[in-house]
């Protein structure tokens, strides 16, 4: 009896179509309505890809896995070479001579006994033209089979989590191979949505209460259901392979023990074989940056620098897939932004692993800029520090404040450093702060008070005949940059030596500092939609700014030791089922 771990994974027109991530051929071409590979005579079709190697390093490392098989679905005659590559170095494990009507069916066995790192692949050559419509790894070893929750979180997203349903529903919940192995459940925190009936399809309506209450509510659904062993947190938008996440439960069930949990890369759904992130790593206990960031998947080389791993710290909740039994804690209230942070913060026997294949494509935060997400985004700095054990905690938070006050405030975004002096003065609030603003409805409404001019409403302005610039491409000489930080980024130059002619920078600049040194306008161009911000230096809002800021740094400085002491008390009920139990009105005598 076979089992199966990964199938072959080919380009969808409604996905993906970055060949280069799913193949490469000579001379071969890819039919997208039958979704299968014609290989011509004497062709070569190649599958070393981010979406079709298969990593036999973290398979043997993490899984129990001693067998090998492959399966083949080709109609044609030719040679198939099962290769192994570690290290830049390449050897034939396999090699045999195909013919479609003759061994059709037949399973090959690849010797892995002795081969412990690296990833092996399938080459396809061909002796008369031929089709590929897939391939499939198998093992015989004995695997304890159970089902997998898929926990989605949708608020007023009702075209694309409908989508997803349907989606999942078609591809994955009605196929015989995978009968009784997964269960849906949608998490709706907006208006009511359509959704096809079905065993597997729960969709629970929930108080807005976002990304952290929507999926803690899921992982409560899911553990009431006597089969779920795993679940998997994913984007409404549904926007990975569907044998992603097969592959993920194949890896799961095969874990040699419940702390492995695996996290999908981020691809950039504007540039889909770029690497956002493939797992995030800590810095200095509180800081985080992603691994992997902008590595090109589609490179031959890619693959061997994907498989380094590093210590990861978090995975990020469009694709996060762990065993039910390994969680001690829920989600801290973060609403959104933080909340993927901070589970795998405190869940640090977890070792969170990312596999070639496991991906989802989805917006780039860069893309997100706006004075409540600043907010929100400050807020996944300062609560780690505050649990954090490191030495000095308290200075290197007040500096990395300081430091992004000035930088916003150097942009002329004097809104969005407000909001993070906001931020900061609440996240040293203790518990009752967080207690009350789960549903961030109040919070919603300060942010508001503060924006006024920091939003896209401008629909258009003037850019003929050279009434506005545009930023130079090239590097910063070190003087002029030294220039504009002793002058506060122009803040001190005189009036009459700044420039009156707008600028109109990309909105994806987070801090634009050079291009809005003299400028009196600074336009921020949406290039999706076409609408811009308007930012005016302001010398007086800047001083204004910066010396709230300072003074907040100051005073929170003192206040953080009490705050940190304050937040460990209340740490273990503000991230217990108990606390999201309450939340969602239910009675704590229940079952939960």
């Amino acid at each position: 009896m076979y089992f199966l771990l990964q199938k072959v994974i080919l380009p969808n027109i409604d996905l993906c179509t970055e060949e280069q991530l799913y193949f490469r051929t000579q001379g071969g071409k890819y039919n997208y309505t039958s979704r299968n590979l014609l290989v011509p005579r004497h062709k070569v079709a190649y599958f070393d890809t981010f979406f079709n190697a298969f990593s036999i390093k973290k398979w043997k490392k993490y899984t129990t896995l001693t067998s090998l098989f492959l399966r083949v679905n080709i109609i044609g005659r030719g040679t198939i070479t099962v290769r192994h590559k570690e290290n830049g170095v390449i050897r034939v494990l396999k090699q045999i001579d195909f013919n479609s009507s003759c061994n059709i069916s037949d399973e090959i066995e690849i010797d892995i006994s002795k081969i412990n790192f690296g990833y092996i692949y399938v080459e396809w050559q061909s002796d008369e033209d031929s089709v590929l419509n897939g391939f499939e790894f198998l093992t015989k070893d004995h695997v304890s089979k159970s089902s997998m929750a898929l926990v989605i979180t949708t608020y007023n997203r009702k075209e694309a989590v409908t989508k997803t349903i349907n989606r999942i529903n078609k591809t994955l919940l009605t196929q015989s191979e995978f009968k009784d192995r997964f269960k849906l459940i949608v998490v709706n925190n907006g208006e009511a949505i359509n959704h096809p009936s079905g065993n597997g399809i729960m969709v629970i309506n929930n108080e807005n209460l976002g990304g952290s209450g929507g999926f803690m509510r899921g992982l409560i659904e899911a553990g009431k259901i006597n089969d779920i062993k795993h679940v998997i947190f994913m984007d409404d938008d549904g926007s990975c392979e569907i044998e992603s996440i097969c592959r993920t439960h194949a890896f799961l069930l095969m874990a040699k023990d419940k702390n492995i949990v695996v996290t999908g890369c981020m691809l950039f759904e504007d540039n889909p074989a770029i690497i956002h992130e493939s797992g995030a790593i800590w810095h200095r206990d509180f800081l985080h940056y992603p691994d992997k960031h902008y590595l090109d998947a589609r490179e031959i080389d890619s693959l061997d620098t994907f498989d380094n791993e590093r210590k990861i710290g978090y995975g990020g909740w469009w694709f996060f897939a762990f065993n039910i039994n390994a969680i001690e804690y829920y989600s801290f209230p973060f609403f959104v932004r933080g909340d993927d942070l901070l589970f795998g913060y405190m869940h640090k026997k977890h070792n969170i692993v990312t596999l070639n294949g496991v991906a989802s494509w989805q917006m780039d935060f860069e893309r997100k800029i706006s004075v409540l997400n600043s907010y929100l985004n400050f807020r996944t700095v300062a609560v780690p520090a505050l649990i954090s054990k490191r030495k000095f905690a308290a200075l290197l938070l007040s500096v990395f404040f300081v430091r992004e006050v000035f930088l916003a405030s150097f942009s002329c975004r004097y809104e969005l450093a407000r909001a993070m002096i906001m931020s900061y003065n609440d996240c040293l609030s203790g518990r009752e702060f967080w207690e009350d603003n789960v549903d961030l409805l109040e919070i919603r409404k300060r942010i508001n008070a503060i924006t006024h001019n920091e939003k896209f409403n401008v629909e258009s302005i003037d850019i003929v005949n050279g009434c506005v610039d545009y930023p130079c491409s090239g590097k910063e000489k070190a003087i002029y940059k030294f220039f504009r930080c002793i002058t506060l980024n122009g803040h001190l130059i005189p009036a009459f030596f700044l420039i009156k002619k707008p600028i109109v920078v990309d909105y994806r600049h987070y801090h634009p500092t050079k291009f809005s040194f003299r400028r009196i306008t600074i336009y921020h161009l949406n290039i999706e939609n076409g609408k811009l911000l308007k930012l005016t230096h302001s010398k007086m809002e800047f001083f204004k700014v910066i010396i709230n800021g300072l003074f907040t740094a100051v005073k929170n400085f003192y206040r953080f030791k009490s705050a940190k002491k304050e937040m460990k008390n209340s740490l273990p009920y503000l991230t217990s089922k108990l606390f999201w139990y309450k939340k969602f009105n239910k009675k704590s005598e229940d079952k939960y």
